[in-house]
């Protein structure tokens, strides 16, 4: 039970760490675009992310894949200002119902950001028995994302339905701000390339 609350703990603190905003910069820009009608499929592309950064961090554990910290610190960005820009530029496409690359395209992303966490992970993890460890760590991961979605639809339908905020100014703007936070980062992680 205490290994259970101990990696369940560590998974949600992993998705809330404000020194490690990137997560909340990726859940935030994938979420900006949805309603509570929508919450299905956001759901969805979150699980997608999950099992994609689950499996980059059983990979990477294992020792199966191998990369430059460098890279995954300057594609990390990356990931999150294509998401931004979607949802800023080609948000129309989530009126209609995605298609699997869509889901694919999460998990991917989900991949990259696991690699960015896969250093720290190994040196937490027990290698002998990373199983069970893995799938706790990953329930925290779930249930921090899933309380990050849900804050941003609630968010979202106040914005539209009591401020009448429209769509288009609230993609604007969130994604605006998300790409501004991303140009330093950006910056840096190419200086360290």
């Amino acid at each position: 039970m205490n290994d259970f609350i101990f990696y369940l703990r560590l998974g949600f603190e992993h998705i809330l760490d404000i020194n490690a905003y990137d997560h909340l910069l990726f859940l935030v820009a994938m979420s900006l675009p949805f309603v509570f009608k929508q919450m299905r499929l956001l759901l969805l592309l979150v699980t997608a992310f999950t099992i994609g950064h689950t499996l980059s961090l059983w990979a990477a554990s294992a020792g199966i894949i191998r990369f430059s910290s460098n890279w995954i610190e300057f594609l990390i960005p990356i990931t999150i200002l294509l998401t931004a820009l979607h949802t800023l530029y080609w948000n129309n496409s989530l009126d209609r119902k995605p298609s699997l690359p869509f889901f694919v395209l999460a998990a991917f992303f989900g991949i990259i950001h696991g690699l960015g966490f896969s250093g720290y992970f190994s040196m937490v993890f027990p290698q002998k028995s990373i199983g069970l460890p893995l799938l706790y760590f990953t329930l925290g991961i779930e249930l921090a994302q899933l309380l990050v979605v849900a804050l941003v639809i609630v968010v979202n339908s106040i914005l539209s339905n009591v401020f009448r905020v429209s769509k288009r100014d609230r993609l604007l703007v969130g994604s605006s701000i998300i790409i501004g936070i991303l140009v330093p980062v950006l910056i840096t992680a190419t200086k360290a390339l």
